[in-house]
C-alpha cells in the first residue's frame, strides 16, 4: 500500500472506530462507471465538428468525504475505493468497479485520481495498474475532425497527474464548493454510478489552425503548408522540396506536411486542451440508488 492510500486508509479505520459510538455503521456499496455513447456528431471550435472512434479513460482511486471541500488528504474520508481500471467512455453500458467501502453519514464532496497517483513520500506519481494497462496515461482519445472539407485523423495520450511544484498527496480532480454534491450513506446502501462524457474533452482543440498556411522561416518547422503544397524547409528557411498532399489524399497540416493522423504532443494546443477539459471541464454525474 502507498504512503497516502496508507494513510487514507488510517484515517479511514480511525473514523469507523471513532464514530462507532454515535451511530454510524460500516457500510459497502458497488460503485459502477459507465460513459456515453456518442450519437452523431460532436460540435467543436470555430464551426469544426468531429467524431470519437476510441476514449479509454484510466479511473481511480476515489473518495467520498464528509466535508463540503474535498482537501488534504481527505481526513474526513467517509467511503473510498481504492484501485484502478480502464473505462471505454464510448461505451454505455454500466459497468461494476467494484466496492466502495466506509461509514455511513453524510458525504458533501468527492476526488478521485485518473490511474496517476501524486505520492507525499515520492517526487513521481505512482503509475496504477489502469495506467500501465494505457501505456503510462490517463487517457487515451483516437477520433477525426472535419474542417469545412477537410478531414482530419487525430489521436491523444494524456497523463492527468499533480506535479511536484503543484499539490503532491492530492487527488488530481476534486469537486468544488459550487458544485452541488452531496448524499445521507446509509446501510444498505444501493449503488453509485458515475458517468463520464468524451465529448466534453475535444471541443476546445483548435483544428483549424492546424490547416492555416504557413511558410518557410529560419528557425521556423520543417514543413510549411501553402494552398496544400507541402513544403520542406531548409535550415535557411529557403524551400528545399515540394510536393502535393492532395495527390496523395492526405491533409497538409502546418508543421507536419502531408499526414494521415495528427498525435497530438504534451507541447501542442491540442494537448493542453483535452487536458485542461479533462482535468478542470465538466465534472462526470452521479447518480445514487443504482442497481443494473
Amino acid at each position: 500500500m502507498t504512503t497516502r492510500l496508507a494513510a487514507l486508509a488510517l484515517s479511514s479505520a480511525a473514523v469507523t472506530s471513532a464514530c462507532v459510538d454515535v451511530g454510524q455503521t460500516p457500510v459497502d456499496f458497488p460503485l459502477y462507471l459507465v460513459g456515453t455513447a456518442s450519437e452523431g456528431e460532436i460540435a467543436g471550435r470555430d464551426g469544426v465538428t468531429l467524431e470519437l472512434e476510441r476514449a479509454e479513460l484510466a479511473f481511480g482511486p476515489f473518495y467520498l468525504c464528509a466535508g463540503a471541500n474535498a482537501g488534504d488528504l481527505c481526513e474526513a474520508a467517509r467511503l473510498e475505493w481504492l484501485e484502478s481500471t480502464v473505462l471505454d467512455v464510448l461505451d454505455p453500458n454500466p459497468r461494476l468497479a467494484g466496492q466502495a467501502t466506509g461509514v455511513s453519514g453524510p458525504v458533501n464532496s468527492y476526488m478521485f485520481d485518473l490511474g496517476i497517483s501524486a505520492q507525499l513520500a515520492q517526487n513521481q506519481p505512482l503509475v496504477l495498474p489502469a495506467a500501465a494497462e494505457l501505456g503510462g496515461v490517463s487517457l487515451v482519445l483516437e477520433g477525426r475532425a472535419f474542417v469545412d472539407d477537410q478531414a482530419l485523423n487525430f489521436s491523444a495520450r494524456v497523463a492527468a497527474q499533480q506535479q511536484e511544484e503543484t499539490e503532491l498527496g492530492i487527488p488530481v480532480i476534486r469537486s468544488t464548493s459550487e458544485e452541488p454534491f452531496g448524499h445521507e450513506v446509509e446501510a444498505g446502501e444501493a449503488g453509485l454510478l458515475v458517468r463520464f462524457d468524451a465529448s466534453e474533452w475535444v471541443t476546445q482543440i483548435d483544428f483549424r489552425r492546424l490547416l492555416e498556411a504557413s511558410s518557410c522561416a529560419i528557425a521556423g518547422p520543417v514543413f510549411a503548408c501553402s494552398e496544400g503544397l507541402e513544403q520542406r524547409c531548409g535550415d535557411d528557411g529557403s524551400v528545399t522540396a515540394e510536393r502535393d498532399c492532395s495527390e496523395l489524399g492526405l491533409p497538409c497540416v502546418t508543421g507536419l506536411g502531408c499526414t494521415d493522423t495528427i498525435e497530438f504532443q504534451s507541447d501542442s494546443q491540442g494537448h493542453r486542451a483535452i487536458r485542461n477539459q479533462l482535468t478542470a471541464g465538466s465534472r462526470p454525474s452521479f447518480r445514487w440508488g443504482f442497481r443494473p
